[in-house]
C-alpha cells in the first residue's frame, strides 16, 4: 500500500535530524536535553545567531512535526484542544507571577506541589491540574505523582529573560476575544484605520492604541518591554546575515528606531558604522539614556546619535552619505501612509543610498532566485539535503510565531503584513526599486533599495 504522504514526512524528518546532528557536531554545539541544566544551552541563545546549518534543519524538522500531528492527530481532539486553547496563556502567566518557575529553578531535581502550597500560598489541588497542563506543552515535567521539574524551554520565563517579557505584556486575553465581533462590526469590518480595531472594541475606547496607553504607564512600560524582547530575538539575524560592511562609507539613519537597540547593536558589533536613531521628540530622552548606558565606550563618541525627526516629516538628512533604514516600521500604516514615508525617503536619497527595509515577507518566495528588476536575491547557503517537504510547508509550519504576532499587530494597530509582490509595489511607488532581498536567519528579510534613476522610469 503506497502511503506516500506519511513515507514523505518520514523521509522529510529523518533527512533534517540528520542534518540537525551533522550540523551541530560541525559547530561543536553540545547535545540536546529536555532538561532544565546549569548552564542554557548555545542553541537558545538570544544574542547570537544559530549556525545556518543548524537554523535551516531545525525548522525543518519542526514543519515535519507539525505536519505529522495535522496528518495524524484525531479532527475532534483538533477542535477541543482549540476550544480549550484560551487556557494555555493564562497558565504560564500563573507559572510566572504567582513565582512557580523561580522557586521550581531552585530546585532542579524537582519540587512537589505540597512543597509549593506551603511556600506560595497555593492550592496543591489546582495547582497540580495547571502545572499537568504546562507539561503537556513542555515547559515542564511530571517525575513522580505531583512531583514537577522544569524543562530547559523554561528558562526563558525566569526573571530578566525575554520570554518573560512578552508574556507579561498585558491584555492578550481581552483583545484576542474581540476579534470575532470587530470582523462582522457595521463600522469597522472593512476600515483600515488604527482607530477602528479589536483593541478599541475591547477596551471601549475611541482613542488609537498609542494614544490610549499614553495614560497607562504600567501598561507602557510592559509593552514595550515585550516589543524590545522580540525585536532582539530577531537582532542576531539582522547583524549576520547583511553585509553591513557595504554602509561603512555612509551614516545610517535608523528612521522611527525606538530607543535605538538595533543601531546601538549595529556600532557595538561594526565599530566603523556611524548610525542616527531617528524618533519623535518625546523618545528622544529614553533613546540617549539607551545609547548611554549600552554603547560600547570604547567606540568614538557621537557613532551612535539621537535626534527628532517625524516619518512624515521632510528627510533632513539628505544625499549619498546617508543609508536609510526601517525596522518594523511600514507594517504599521496602510498602503498610502507607507508609500508616503518612503517617498520622504527617496526625495532625500542620492543615486547611491540604500534604503533597507526589514520587515517580513508573508507567503512564499524562492530561496534560490526572485524576479527582481535589477539583481537576483541573495540568501544563505543551506547545508540541508534535498526534502519532500516544501518551503511554504516550513513556513507555515515552523514559523507560526510571527504569524501569531502578525494576528496580534493586526488586532491592535490594523497593521498589514504583505507578500513579496505586495512590498514590491509599494517600494515602486515611492519611486524606488528593490536591488536585493536578504533572508535572514529569523522572520523578517532585508529588502534593499535605491531610487529609480530618471532614465528607468
Amino acid at each position: 500500500m503506497n502511503h506516500l504522504e506519511l513515507d514523505n514526512l518520514q523521509t522529510s524528518l529523518n533527512n533534517a535530524l540528520d542534518s540537525l546532528r551533522v550540523s551541530m557536531d560541525g559547530s561543536r554545539l553540545p547535545p540536546l536535553s529536555s532538561q532544565y541544566g546549569t548552564d542554557a544551552h548555545p542553541l537558545d541563545s538570544m544574542d547570537q545567531p544559530t549556525p545556518v546549518g543548524v537554523y535551516e534543519a531545525r525548522r525543518a524538522a519542526l514543519a515535519c512535526v507539525v505536519e505529522l500531528k495535522n496528518l495524524l492527530q484525531h479532527p475532534f481532539e483538533k477542535a477541543a484542544e482549540s476550544a480549550f486553547s484560551m487556557y494555555d496563556f493564562p497558565s504560564v502567566q500563573v507559572f510566572i507571577e504567582h513565582g512557580i518557575v523561580d522557586r521550581m529553578a531552585k530546585e532542579p531535581s524537582g519540587i512537589s506541589v505540597k512543597t509549593l502550597q506551603s511556600e506560595l500560598d497555593l492550592d496543591s489541588h489546582k495547582l497540580t491540574t495547571v502545572l499537568r497542563h504546562l507539561s503537556v506543552y513542555g515547559w515542564i515535567r511530571e517525575t513522580q505523582d505531583g512531583i514537577f521539574a522544569l524543562n530547559r524551554s523554561s528558562r526563558i520565563l525566569l526573571q530578566g529573560q525575554r520570554g518573560r517579557a512578552v508574556i507579561m505584556a498585558p491584555n492578550y486575553m481581552r483583545i484576542a476575544e474581540a476579534l470575532p465581533r470587530w470582523l462582522v462590526h457595521p463600522e469597522f469590518r472593512f476600515s483600515k484605520s488604527p482607530d477602528h480595531t479589536a483593541f478599541q472594541l475591547a477596551n471601549n475606547t475611541t482613542k488609537p492604541f498609542f494614544e490610549w496607553v499614553k495614560d497607562d504607564r504600567n501598561y507602557l512600560s510592559r509593552f514595550s518591554a515585550a516589543v524590545e524582547a522580540i525585536g532582539e530575538y530577531v537582532t542576531p539575524g539582522i547583524l549576520s546575515d547583511y553585509p553591513w560592511q557595504t554602509c561603512s562609507e555612509s551614516t545610517i539613519v535608523d528612521c522611527a528606531g525606538g530607543k535605538g537597540s538595533l543601531s546601538i547593536a549595529l556600532a557595538n558589533k561594526f565599530p566603523a558604522l556611524r548610525l542616527v536613531v531617528q524618533e519623535r521628540e518625546e523618545m528622544v530622552g529614553p533613546a540617549e539614556a539607551n545609547i548611554k548606558a549600552r554603547l560600547d565606550p570604547n567606540l568614538v563618541h557621537g557613532t551612535v546619535v539621537a535626534e527628532a525627526n517625524d516619518l512624515f516629516s521632510t528627510q533632513p538628512r539628505t544625499g549619498d552619505k546617508y543609508t536609510f533604514m526601517l525596522r518594523h516600521v511600514l507594517h504599521d500604516w496602510p498602503e498610502a501612509q507607507a508609500v508616503n514615508i518612503l517617498e520622504k525617503l527617496a526625495a532625500a536619497a542620492g543615486p547611491k543610498s540604500k534604503i533597507l527595509i526589514i520587515e517580513r515577507i508573508s507567503g512564499h518566495y524562492p530561496d534560490t532566485h526572485v524576479e527582481l528588476e535589477h539583481s537576483p536575491v541573495n540568501t544563505m547557503d543551506s547545508t540541508l539535503p534535498a526534502s519532500l517537504i516544501t518551503e511554504q510547508t516550513i513556513l507555515n509550519s515552523s514559523f507560526r510565531m510571527p504569524q501569531a504576532l502578525a494576528l496580534h499587530l493586526l488586532c491592535i494597530l490594523n497593521c498589514h503584513e504583505r507578500t513579496l509582490d505586495q512590498w514590491r509595489t509599494i517600494i515602486s511607488r515611492a519611486g524606488l526599486v528593490i536591488t536585493g532581498v536578504y533572508k535572514l536567519r529569523t522572520y523578517v528579510s532585508i529588502m534593499e533599495c535605491r531610487v529609480i534613476h530618471t532614465d528607468e522610469s
